[in-house]
């Protein structure tokens, strides 16, 4: 009991922290589509990111899928010195990796993005190789940190891993607002450079009391072989959806002048969702099955996948009704001011809608992939992912023909279905039954009273007027959305959907505690 009390204030906290900082992130990306709307050089700054964060993408795949479970191992078969020493040796190598990696990629910019966006003008090519060699110059602190993001989630203390999206929201805010005007969108470039690395240095006195670093580089590490044999297909698992981003992107760069943003700015606030309802969840629950994984118990891994289905369907679908249906006002006030307008309102809002209905694709494949790492198996979720990329191509390629950026979308959210299916096939072959025949009443129970919620904003957005100022459409988007959720609320209540239930027991059980 005291256990789980435990890892509700845990889960609580953390979800806490996590809204704080993606509330930042929402602000800042108000802030910069205030600043630089739809416009080319906000093309080539959202371009040159993806570049720069291609290799991030892979160094969080591969350290936060497996350093958390080899390293839980590690301490409890022998000893914190061991486990720490390991984790030294991984820390630095994968440091000297990125140094490496840093200075081919800043040498080789210009034909990358040559490459990956063959539809820019020499001008905006150009500018996109700048950014990108900005932001590369702090690519080992950034690493760094995700090396000690994992080991302080390895060991539950999990607040300190999120306290690491602050310093990017408030490095590019303060960039756009104080140095953009000067310095254009090469001011939110070098604003990444420092959020880097404040990254490292506020993760480092979490780090005292318990970690004894050690300046060890033993290429030779059995451990850290395991390591990488693990990491090369948790590369992909791990960043499906943001390689599926890129992938987009690449593909958007012969469309309309601002689509790359536009697509940006709409699957942020998908991320947005994401980082608030699903990471929280994950994140703990990614420890918990590595703590069960190395107790051998399967059927312990089983019952917390069957409740976290249950829970990311109850928080998400009627989430995704809402979002679909109000498209237009969530973009309205989020970005809607200063050199973002009414076209670019339309274009993102119409973006949003395909990619916001595969959010619960991308959760639930989020976590079954954990499922995999926690038993030390990556390479059943990259052949998975070898699958979704290709699906997501093959789609990109003909809904990009009918449809434009809308279709990459759309694209994007099949493929994380496709995912999401054969995951679960798979699940199905490692652990034989899933018991996902217990759940189905329930589930067909969320579902209903998630379709009653779509067409209740559904009738509210036709009925409401439509409004025009950031008050206004506030006001709007509180009442159509308010009402829509409080009519799931009373169809779970009539339909006596157990989840919720159980949910708000253990919140007000634990408040009052």
């Amino acid at each position: 009991m005291a256990r789980s009390q435990r890892v509700f204030k845990t889960t609580m906290l953390v979800t806490a922290v996590i809204i704080l900082s993606k509330l930042s992130g929402f602000i800042r990306d108000m802030i910069l589509a205030n600043y630089f709307g739809t416009s080319m050089p906000n093309d080539a700054y959202v371009s040159a990111y993806s570049l720069f964060y291609l290799p991030v993408l892979l160094f969080n795949s591969a350290i936060s899928a497996t350093l958390i479970p080899l390293y839980v191992e590690e301490r409890e078969r022998h000893s914190l010195e061991r486990s720490n020493h390991f984790a030294s040796n991984t820390l630095n190598l994968f440091a000297l990796a990125a140094i490496a990696l840093s200075a081919a990629v800043y040498l080789l910019a210009g034909p990358l993005v040559r490459l990956v966006y063959p539809g820019f003008d020499p001008g905006k090519a150009a500018l996109t190789v700048l950014l990108v060699r900005i932001m590369l110059l702090s690519l080992v602190f950034n690493v760094t940190s995700i090396s000690l993001a994992s080991l302080l989630n390895a060991t539950d203390k999990y607040v300190a891993a999120q306290l690491t999206g602050f310093p990017l929201n408030v490095c590019t805010i303060l960039a756009a607002v104080v140095f953009s005007r000067q310095y254009g969108i090469l001011a939110v470039a070098w604003g990444v450079f420092a959020a880097n690395i404040l990254q490292f240095l506020i993760l480092l006195p979490f780090l005292n009391g318990w970690f004894r670093y050690t300046p060890v580089l033993d290429f030779g590490d059995k451990r850290f072989h395991r390591l990488m044999v693990l990491a090369g297909p948790a590369m992909l698992s791990m960043g499906i959806s943001e390689l599926n981003h890129m992938i987009d992107h690449a593909l958007a760069s012969g469309l309309r002048p601002g689509d790359i943003s536009a697509m940006s700015y709409a699957y942020r606030l998908v991320q947005f969702l994401q980082g608030v309802m699903l990471v929280p969840l994950t994140t703990i629950m990614f420890s918990k099955l590595s703590h069960l994984a190395a107790a051998k118990d399967r059927e312990g891994m089983l019952e917390v996948l069957r409740r976290s289905a249950l829970v990311i369907c109850m928080v998400i679908l009627p989430i995704i009704a809402v979002a679909v249906v109000l498209s237009t006002d969530v973009i309205k006030f989020a970005y809607m001011r200063g050199q973002f307008g009414m076209d670019s309102v339309r274009v993102t809002a119409e973006i949003l809608v395909f990619y916001v209905i595969g959010v619960l694709a991308f959760g639930m494949r989020d976590f079954m992939n954990r499922m995999f790492h926690a038993v030390q198996d990556t390479r059943t979720p990259f052949r998975v992912s070898c699958l979704v990329v290709a699906t997501n191509i093959v789609l990109n390629l003909v809904l990009r023909v009918f449809m434009g950026a809308n279709g990459l979308a759309l694209a994007t959210s099949a493929a994380g279905y496709v995912g999401m299916a054969a995951l679960l096939v798979m699940l199905k072959r490692r652990f034989g039954s899933l018991g996902f025949g217990r759940i189905v009443p329930e589930l067909a129970r969320i579902v209903v009273c998630a379709l009653f919620c779509g067409a209740v904003a559904f009738a509210l957005n036709r009925v409401v007027p439509p409004a025009f100022g950031t008050g206004r459409v506030f006001l709007r988007l509180a009442l159509c959305a308010g009402a829509s959720l409080v009519a799931y609320l009373v169809a779970c209540y009539a339909l006596r959907v157990r989840t919720l239930r159980t949910f708000a027991n253990e919140v007000l059980r634990r408040g009052r505690r």
